[in-house]
């Protein structure tokens, strides 16, 4: 992987962290119902990009 996409794809993941923590300390439930979903979209773009 070249050094650009993996620069990418950790300032994406660490934006997204950043912006559930936020939502999660202002609406709890909400923060865990998009952690969920954060989590399911992973899993299945791991599950994609395997094969």
């Amino acid at each position: 992987m070249s050094q650009k996409r993996t620069s990418a794809i950790i300032l994406v993941v660490v934006l997204v962290f950043v912006v559930v923590t936020l939502v999660a300390l202002g609406n709890p439930a909400l923060g865990v119902a998009i952690s969920a979903g954060v989590t399911v979209a992973t899993l299945v773009w791991k599950m994609l990009h395997a094969k």
